[in-house]
């Protein structure tokens, strides 16, 4: 019982559009991302161009306010980061329409960071780890992603994805939360776990 509270309250922080949760959850999505950047390397717009080529994985756009709270996240995969970095900066110095939603959250280009979250050669496993830290950094406020997860996805027997939810188990007393996805398939029906290493 007291953990489906916390996990209610867990949800409305990170799906409401009442003012009254925006503190809450910029200090969640804050502290959330202090964790998952602590031993990565961070770049920013003119560091970008050192990245090496070739690279495929998830990354992290993301920029701090003045008190370094999170102010804009942006998650997403490529089989190439550095050139994909590059077409966001490309975009943004434009003012073109693939940028307006992170525009929208920071105007300033040089105030962006960009991380990479996980490297992998595999698409679908991309495609889980994108929706995995999509789904972290949920937020009204900061997100500028604007789906939660990519149609291209796949189950575990290579059928689309219905769906993917947010809920949370109770293991050993510990709460945590979990990410899943529903095969479309009706004969397949799997439902599966999607983390960041799937």
């Amino acid at each position: 019982m007291i953990y489906n509270r916390k996990f209610v309250q867990i949800m409305k922080i990170k799906n409401s559009r009442s003012l009254e949760y925006k503190a809450l959850n910029i200090n969640y999505c804050t502290k959330v991302l202090n964790q998952v950047i602590k031993n990565k390397k961070v770049y920013d717009m003119n560091s970008v161009f050192e990245l090496e080529k070739d690279l495929q994985g998830v990354y992290l756009i993301f920029a701090l306010d003045s008190q370094n709270n999170l102010k804009m996240s942006y998650i997403g995969e490529s089989t190439d980061i550095q050139t994909r970095w590059k077409k966001h900066l490309y975009h943004l110095k434009n003012k073109n329409r693939p940028a307006a939603r992170l525009r929208k959250l920071e105007s300033n280009i040089s105030n962006l960071r960009f991380v990479i979250l996980a490297l992998t050669d595999s698409q679908n496993q991309r495609l889980k780890t994108e929706t995995y830290y999509i789904y972290t950094f949920k937020s009204r406020f900061i997100s500028a992603n604007s789906k939660i997860a990519n149609n291209k996805m796949r189950c575990n027997f290579g059928h689309g994805v219905k769906k993917t939810f947010l809920t949370y188990s109770e293991i050993d007393g510990k709460f945590r939360l979990e990410i899943y996805g529903c095969c479309w398939n009706k004969m397949c029906q799997d439902r599966f776990l999607i983390d960041k290493e799937n």
